[in-house]
């Protein structure tokens, strides 16, 4: 797992500058850390499936981050360095925000400090809505964490332990002869695909190559796709593009045909820079991380009692994580999505979560709600499916996040894109939010490191 990182906010904002490895060394006697290996020090993770596993070891991480920042800018002070840190706090613990902030403030000697869920700063990013859904997927696990009216939704999010790890375990049980590096060359550079079935989708490929895109999804008539209607017509679009591709099979274009078109590809082992060839193997390995991630955005929506702000996050959803530069990743999750939501209300009862108290999942939503609802409707009101889904469309603006366009741009890291407009907005010169929306340390001193929780939206 790699954090990123980047130092000073240009006027025109850019993709994170670094990504930094979240590992760190200790020694197993003295427990000193190094940020290299070196003889008797063994690796150590700070981070694991998403939670701070060693608040002292993350701490010790971002200690040397300062150090290399400080290294490389001589001429900065401590003093005039604000820190924001991005994350998933619906999986943090309170105890390791607070004791992080502690440290910071306390021994690294910030000027100012707070802290930002990743979904949240991915709404920053988008822009595109007040109410949505954001799908983090990390290594090893996934947050799925609905945001209504800019605000996290903690009960209704959900950490998963899986993450693009299980398309690394799947893909090394479909092929053994590969070794772990060649494994995550494999997923990682550019040959792995997922292959979406369209034929048995309501989405063409011309609207599924606008998912990954980011751009919206229109039918004919410049509409949004009606989930009812597609499951009532139950027809498909047929595209031009097959037709080409069929064309270009038919001519023998071998070296002209796209990914998924291929029976074998290769690519380069970038620890020896051998070949590599592999077959349609390269398209298997997603399903189980496919599945779960479409179960839980059904489940976590479920738990929105206002059918009208439901519907919006499943017009808004946001991807997020370096997993989603696989290509077709996207689109495949919306096309299962489909199939889910269509299934009978027998079929999707089963679904329906319990509380650990055995209190239902309806009366929780009624609880948790701001708004006055009659508990006599929250039944009905859970089991209304979509009419539409769609992901958020990428804004327009900042040119330097589109690129490279080969490669989709870096979209997947838009959280880190809402966190420097947040972070200009609230550390800016010309910010009017003064200390109500970050900690320092006159108010560290008056509230201590629960204080914190304060200023964090």
């Amino acid at each position: 797992m790699a954090k990123e990182a980047d130092f000073g906010l240009a006027d025109s904002l850019s993709p994170p500058q670094y990504k930094i490895p979240s590992v760190v060394y200790q020694h197993p006697t003295t427990k000193a850390y190094k940020s290299s290996p070196e003889d008797q020090y063994v690796a150590v993770s700070p981070i694991v499936k998403g939670r701070i596993v060693d608040v002292d070891a993350y701490c010790f991480l971002l200690k040397v981050v300062l150090q290399s920042i400080l290294k490389t800018n001589p001429v900065v002070t401590i003093n005039l360095i604000p820190l924001l840190i991005i994350g998933p706090l619906t999986a943090w613990s309170r105890n390791s925000v607070e004791c992080v902030t502690k440290y910071v403030l306390e021994q690294l000697e910030f000027t100012a400090l707070n802290f930002l869920d990743m979904s949240i700063a991915s709404n920053f990013g988008i822009g595109a809505s007040v109410n949505l859904l954001v799908v983090n997927v990390g290594y090893e696990s996934t947050q799925i964490v609905p945001v209504i009216g800019h605000q996290v939704v903690k009960f209704a999010s959900k950490s998963l332990d899986i993450g693009s790890s299980s398309i690394n375990r799947n893909l090394a049980r479909l092929l053994p002869q590969l070794t772990e590096s060649q494994v995550e060359d494999l997923k990682t550079l550019g040959i792995y695909e997922v292959i979406a079935d369209h034929e048995n989708s309501f989405y063409s490929l011309t609207d599924l190559d606008a998912i990954d895109n980011g751009d919206d999804i229109k039918a004919d008539g410049d509409e949004e796709f009606d989930v009812a209607k597609l499951v009532i017509e139950g027809d498909v679009t047929k595209n031009i593009e097959m037709a080409k591709n069929s064309a270009g099979e038919a001519d023998g274009e071998e070296s002209n045909k796209p990914n998924h078109e291929l029976e074998v590809n290769r690519f380069i082992d970038s620890t020896t820079g051998q070949q590599v060839t592999v077959g349609k193997e390269r398209f298997q390995g997603t399903n189980e991380l496919v599945e779960a991630i479409v179960e839980a955005i059904y489940n976590r929506l479920l738990l929105i009692p206002e059918v009208h702000k439901r519907q919006e996050c499943y017009n808004n959803l946001i991807f997020v994580g370096s997993t989603f530069k696989i290509p077709g990743l996207k689109k495949m999750i919306l096309i299962r999505l489909h199939d889910f939501l269509v299934r009978s209300p027998q079929e999707l009862s089963k679904f329906k979560e319990q509380s650990s108290g055995g209190v239902s999942s309806a009366i929780l939503a009624y609880q948790q709600a701001e708004e006055t609802i009659d508990p006599t409707e929250m039944n009905g009101a859970l089991h209304q499916v979509p009419i539409s889904f769609k992901a958020s469309k990428y804004p327009d603006y900042f040119p330097e996040w589109k690129n490279p366009k080969a490669e989709g741009g870096s979209w997947e890291d838009v959280y880190f894109l809402g966190a420097q407009i947040y972070s200009k907005q609230v550390f800016g010169s010309n910010s009017n939010h003064s200390k109500e929306m970050f900690m320092d340390s006159d108010v560290y001193e008056e509230h201590g490191p629960q204080g914190i929780w304060n200023v964090i939206i």
